[in-house]
């Protein structure tokens, strides 16, 4: 995978597809500081992720990047609203009382707030996938990474998230960058970046 320059400004929707096996995935873990690339520098705003040690990493991306992962690893043991308020648990956010009410008022909107108490084994597949988006918006991240994130829902569930995490980023100016299969949806994106298939020596 090669690219030689990449952007996305405050409040830009960007779709990423392409064939499975491509490197969507990956280059998302990259701009989360998850991976490391072998070559090149990775920026969010002035600071250069791909220089952070592992420690220091771990907390930008606590404060400045929601992420939403395609098997949205929810923590079993923790109530579905311990889950959302995760990552202002870790972070440095300091009302809690402010983050909670947004929270609460995400999965409102998101159609999980009967399960705020509930464990996540009592949701199904779909309702799992809507509380990690709720967990990757309840901190209004800096930006927005997500992989799949529409791909268990339902095609009401699916156009409403869709729409909540279009009109987050606009109104908190967050970049939003999404990797999806589904080209019904990239009509509603900023801009689309095609990936190519790699073959088995690393080539197009």
């Amino acid at each position: 995978m090669f690219i030689p320059k990449f952007e996305c400004a405050e409040g830009q929707t960007i779709a990423l597809v392409g064939p499975s096996g491509c490197g969507k995935s990956t280059f998302l873990n990259l701009i989360a500081g998850i991976l490391n690339p072998s070559a090149g520098s990775i920026y969010i705003d002035t600071t250069e992720i791909t220089s952070l040690s592992r420690a220091a990493s771990a907390a930008f991306r606590l404060s400045e990047i929601g992420l939403i992962f395609q098997e949205f690893e929810l923590v079993e043991h923790l109530s579905v609203g311990d889950n959302v308020l995760l990552p202002s648990y870790l972070g440095s956010q300091k009302d809690q009382a402010v983050i909670e009410k947004r929270a609460k008022d995400l999965a409102r909107d998101f159609g999980i707030l009967n399960y705020w108490d509930a464990l996540p084994e009592s949701l199904s597949h779909g309702e799992r996938q809507r509380a990690a988006i709720c967990r990757a918006l309840s901190a209004r991240p800096r930006l927005l990474l997500a992989d799949e994130p529409t791909g268990n829902l339902d095609p009401v569930n699916k156009e409403k998230t869709l729409e909540l995490m279009l009109s987050s980023a606009k109104e908190h100016k967050q970049g939003l960058l999404v990797v999806t299969h589904d080209l019904e949806l990239v009509h509603a994106f900023d801009a689309v970046i095609q990936f190519e298939e790699i073959n088995q020596h690393g080539q197009k």
